[in-house]
């Protein structure tokens, strides 16, 4: 019996402090993940009245970029959203449909307002990259098409709506196309394939949560790089309610995708989609690709970013959207090339500090947001945090003798970070829990004061060891 009594409190031992390691992970991980979410869906809404707010959530080094514009750095990422948003004062994005996969936070939203006075309604998809083990950002891309803008543009109106109606008359099924001679669609015979529903409901992977994870990160990186010499042997994994979007078409139902296949392949045979960015969760596949071919005899490349919806407990999806613009292939039609690439000059001069603009009086120069007008003291992040924390801050034009430090709850000072004259724009600086001393202090609560002309904002911050 004593031989059986210590391998049992060996035993016991060992899985309590299993659980305990587990419990440890487990509350330390919901709490970066909710972080994430919180910043991810910050940064996708953020509005003209917090934007200062946001930008501690970027890393020195973040790279963004969407279909016109490609940064560089927080300083560069400073300008950009301060010219976007002066460009685009009462801009409202709202978050529909979002994941977050080890540290990938992929999203979709709706976005309306007005362009330098122009006004439009765009749907899109960004993928933001984590650093590992924070929630800071280093990587953001944006998926959209500038043609929603565009289409209310006089003069470039036309255009965009030209090569959408073409687009239409060669793809899409339901369109009553205007256009004489213009594509009527391919002819084609369906490969018989029985009940899509009893083939699937036969793989033995549904059976199982992780093989039907894998099953399903198979099945939708086969979706989104379906082609002319496989589209036929995939259709048992849509739904007969099953419903896609992109930039130009919208599809409802079975009858309707297959002709709608048929007609893309046949104007699009040698298109090729690789997949680079992939996540799953929740029954919901998000993929970045780009996509090369040619359309009716007119050579692209394109990036873009899909989302793919599974049936639940299946292998069936219901739901997909594709996202990309369709400038990219505008760029190669003669007559609607100067269109776009004159779009795109415009948005640049507008949005890009980088950008040299060769229009006379372009806009939004005079307010360019490389010169903030206003102090700004941002939340700390992390928060609560241990060892260190980042403060960011913004100084007003022409810079300014600013102070900022760090006081107890007595309101004893623990810390003076700067005191003195900083330059104009965003300046960060770090705490490393230490007082002037370059003593370590104790965990709580500690509040931090950035002072300047005509300026004063305390802030809160929590130290948890």
């Amino acid at each position: 019996m004593k031989k059986l009594v210590a391998p049992l409190v060996f035993l016991v031992c060992t899985l309590s402090l299993l659980s305990t390691f587990s419990d440890a992970e487990a509350s330390g991980r919901p709490q970066l993940y909710r972080e994430r979410l919180e910043v991810g869906r910050a940064l996708i809404e953020v509005q003209s009245s917090n934007l200062p707010s946001i930008l501690p959530y970027y890393t020195e080094d973040i790279e963004y970029h969407d279909p016109i514009v490609d940064i560089y750095g927080i300083e560069t990422m400073t300008g950009f959203l301060f010219q976007l948003f002066g460009s685009s004062p009462d801009l409202v994005t709202t978050i529909e449909d979002e994941t977050l996969v080890d540290g990938v936070y992929s999203v979709t939203w709706t976005m309306v307002g007005q362009f330098a006075g122009v006004p439009y309604d765009a749907k899109g998809i960004s993928i933001i990259k984590f650093r590992d083990r924070t929630a800071r950002v280093y990587y953001q891309r944006d998926y959209y098409t500038e043609g929603d803008i565009m289409a209310n543009i006089p003069g470039l109106d036309q255009a965009i709506l030209g090569f959408r109606t073409y687009y239409r008359c060669a793809v899409d099924p339901t369109f009553d196309c205007p256009l004489k001679g213009a594509a009527s669609g391919a002819e084609f015979e369906l490969e018989a394939m029985g009940n899509r529903t009893d083939l699937i409901g036969s793989d033995n992977r549904l059976h199982s949560p992780v093989q039907l994870r894998r099953a399903r990160m198979e099945v939708g990186r086969s979706l989104v790089e379906i082609n002319a010499g496989n589209w036929q042997s995939l259709l048992m994994y849509y739904a007969e309610n099953y419903e896609y979007h992109d930039p130009i078409v919208d599809i409802f139902g079975f009858e309707t995708l297959v002709p709608f296949f048929a007609r893309l392949f046949a104007s699009s045979p040698d298109l090729i989609t690789t997949v680079e960015d992939e996540t799953l969760q929740n029954g919901m596949y998000m993929a970045t690709w780009t996509m090369t071919g040619q359309f009716d005899g007119i050579p692209y490349s394109a990036p873009g970013m899909s989302i793919v919806k599974f049936v639940e407990g299946g292998l069936q999806t219901d739901y997909s959207r594709d996202y990309y613009t369709e400038g990219d292939i505008m760029t190669s039609i003669p007559g609607l090339d100067e269109a776009v690439l004159g779009f795109r000059v415009f948005y640049r001069c507008a949005v890009d500090p980088t950008f040299d603009c060769p229009i006379e009086g372009e806009p939004n120069k005079s307010d360019t947001p490389q010169s903030v007008t206003a102090f700004s003291l941002m939340q700390n992040a992390p928060n609560p945090f241990n060892p260190s924390t980042e403060i960011s801050f913004v100084v007003s034009d022409g810079g300014a003798n600013v102070s900022l430090r760090i006081y107890d709850l007595t309101g004893r000072l623990v810390k003076t970070l700067v005191d003195g004259f900083e330059p104009a724009g965003t300046r960060a600086v770090s705490w490393h829990g230490k007082n002037d001393q370059g003593r370590p202090v104790a965990s709580g609560v500690y509040y931090y004061q950035m002072t300047g002309p005509a300026f004063s904002e305390k802030k809160k911050m929590v130290l948890l060891k």
